[in-house]
Protein backbone atom coordinates (compact mmCIF):
# COMPACT_ATOMS: atom_id res chain seq x y z
CA UNK A 1 0.00 0.00 0.00
CA UNK A 2 1.24 3.49 -0.59
CA UNK A 3 2.54 5.11 2.56
CA UNK A 4 0.05 8.03 2.47
CA UNK A 5 -2.98 5.70 2.10
CA UNK A 6 -1.78 3.41 4.86
CA UNK A 7 -1.01 6.36 7.11
CA UNK A 8 -4.51 7.73 6.52
CA UNK A 9 -6.16 4.39 7.36
CA UNK A 10 -4.04 4.09 10.50
CA UNK A 11 -4.79 7.68 11.52
CA UNK A 12 -8.53 6.99 11.20
CA UNK A 13 -8.27 3.87 13.36
CA UNK A 14 -6.13 5.29 16.15
CA UNK A 15 -8.93 6.95 18.19
CA UNK A 16 -10.90 3.69 18.47
CA UNK A 17 -7.77 1.73 19.32
CA UNK A 18 -6.76 4.29 21.95
CA UNK A 19 -10.23 3.99 23.47
CA UNK A 20 -9.89 0.18 23.63
CA UNK A 21 -6.45 0.63 25.20
CA UNK A 22 -7.80 3.04 27.83
CA UNK A 23 -10.55 0.55 28.74
CA UNK A 24 -8.30 -2.54 28.67
CA UNK A 25 -8.82 -5.34 31.11
CA UNK A 26 -11.43 -8.05 31.35
CA UNK A 27 -10.70 -10.20 28.32
CA UNK A 28 -7.77 -8.06 27.17
CA UNK A 29 -4.48 -7.82 29.03
CA UNK A 30 -3.83 -4.82 31.26
CA UNK A 31 -0.08 -4.86 30.51
CA UNK A 32 0.48 -2.36 27.66
CA UNK A 33 2.79 -4.57 25.58
CA UNK A 34 0.66 -7.66 26.08
CA UNK A 35 -2.42 -5.64 25.06
CA UNK A 36 -0.82 -4.75 21.73
CA UNK A 37 0.51 -8.27 21.15
CA UNK A 38 -2.93 -9.69 21.98
CA UNK A 39 -4.53 -7.58 19.27
CA UNK A 40 -1.71 -8.10 16.79
CA UNK A 41 -2.11 -11.88 17.15
CA UNK A 42 -5.74 -11.57 16.14
CA UNK A 43 -4.99 -9.24 13.22
CA UNK A 44 -2.26 -11.58 11.96
CA UNK A 45 -4.51 -14.63 12.26
CA UNK A 46 -7.22 -12.95 10.21
CA UNK A 47 -4.82 -11.56 7.62
CA UNK A 48 -3.17 -14.95 7.10
CA UNK A 49 -6.51 -16.71 6.81
CA UNK A 50 -7.86 -14.30 4.21
CA UNK A 51 -4.62 -14.19 2.22
CA UNK A 52 -4.52 -17.99 2.12
CA UNK A 53 -7.96 -17.92 0.52
CA UNK A 54 -6.67 -15.68 -2.28
CA UNK A 55 -2.93 -16.43 -2.45
CA UNK A 56 -2.53 -14.93 -5.92
CA UNK A 57 -3.79 -11.51 -4.72
CA UNK A 58 -2.94 -11.10 -1.03
CA UNK A 59 -2.34 -7.37 -1.39
CA UNK A 60 -6.11 -6.86 -1.51
CA UNK A 61 -6.24 -7.88 2.15
CA UNK A 62 -3.01 -6.17 3.13
CA UNK A 63 -4.11 -2.89 1.59
CA UNK A 64 -7.34 -2.96 3.57
CA UNK A 65 -8.16 -2.52 7.21
CA UNK A 66 -6.24 -5.62 8.34
CA UNK A 67 -2.97 -4.23 6.99
CA UNK A 68 -3.71 -0.93 8.69
CA UNK A 69 -4.52 -2.74 11.96
CA UNK A 70 -1.19 -4.56 11.82
CA UNK A 71 0.63 -1.30 11.14
CA UNK A 72 -1.21 0.49 13.96
CA UNK A 73 -0.71 -2.26 16.55
CA UNK A 74 2.94 -2.56 15.58
CA UNK A 75 3.44 1.20 15.88
CA UNK A 76 1.96 1.19 19.39
CA UNK A 77 4.10 -1.77 20.47
CA UNK A 78 7.31 -0.56 18.81
CA UNK A 79 8.39 2.04 21.43
CA UNK A 80 7.67 -0.41 24.26
CA UNK A 81 10.36 -2.81 23.02
CA UNK A 82 13.59 -1.17 24.06
CA UNK A 83 17.16 -2.38 23.45
CA UNK A 84 17.19 -4.08 26.86
CA UNK A 85 14.10 -6.15 26.01
CA UNK A 86 14.70 -9.88 25.60
CA UNK A 87 12.99 -9.71 22.20
CA UNK A 88 14.59 -6.53 20.89
CA UNK A 89 16.43 -8.23 18.00
CA UNK A 90 13.42 -10.42 17.22
CA UNK A 91 11.20 -7.35 17.15
CA UNK A 92 13.59 -5.51 14.85
CA UNK A 93 13.37 -8.44 12.42
CA UNK A 94 9.57 -8.46 12.76
CA UNK A 95 9.42 -4.72 12.14
CA UNK A 96 11.57 -4.99 9.00
CA UNK A 97 9.60 -7.94 7.61
CA UNK A 98 6.25 -6.32 8.34
CA UNK A 99 7.14 -2.93 6.88
CA UNK A 100 8.36 -4.67 3.73
CA UNK A 101 5.15 -6.68 3.45
CA UNK A 102 2.97 -3.62 4.00
CA UNK A 103 4.78 -1.27 1.63
CA UNK A 104 6.52 -3.22 -1.14
CA UNK A 105 4.72 -4.61 -4.16
CA UNK A 106 4.32 -7.19 -5.38
CA UNK A 107 3.89 -9.08 -2.13
CA UNK A 108 4.09 -12.84 -1.91
CA UNK A 109 2.55 -15.33 0.46
CA UNK A 110 6.11 -16.17 1.50
CA UNK A 111 6.66 -12.55 2.62
CA UNK A 112 3.40 -12.61 4.57
CA UNK A 113 4.21 -15.94 6.21
CA UNK A 114 7.73 -14.73 7.05
CA UNK A 115 6.41 -11.58 8.75
CA UNK A 116 3.83 -13.60 10.64
CA UNK A 117 6.46 -16.08 11.85
CA UNK A 118 8.62 -13.14 12.96
CA UNK A 119 5.68 -11.92 15.06
CA UNK A 120 5.21 -15.41 16.52
CA UNK A 121 8.91 -15.49 17.43
CA UNK A 122 8.41 -12.29 19.45
CA UNK A 123 5.54 -13.67 21.50
CA UNK A 124 7.44 -16.95 22.00
CA UNK A 125 10.53 -14.99 23.08
CA UNK A 126 8.45 -13.32 25.78
CA UNK A 127 6.81 -16.63 26.70
CA UNK A 128 3.51 -14.88 26.11
CA UNK A 129 0.57 -16.78 24.63
CA UNK A 130 -1.85 -14.17 23.25
CA UNK A 131 -4.51 -16.89 22.85
CA UNK A 132 -4.46 -18.01 26.50
CA UNK A 133 -7.23 -16.74 28.77
CA UNK A 134 -6.21 -13.68 30.80
CA UNK A 135 -4.77 -14.34 34.22
CA UNK A 136 -6.69 -12.77 37.15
Amino acid sequence: MSAPLLAERVRNMVPGYEEMFAERGGITPTDPLQFHLYHLARYWSRLLGFCRQTPSKPEGWIDGDLGACIQMGSEFAHPLITPDSPIYRLWQDYWTQTQSMLHQRPVTMDAIETASRAFDACTAGLKYDPWAPPQP
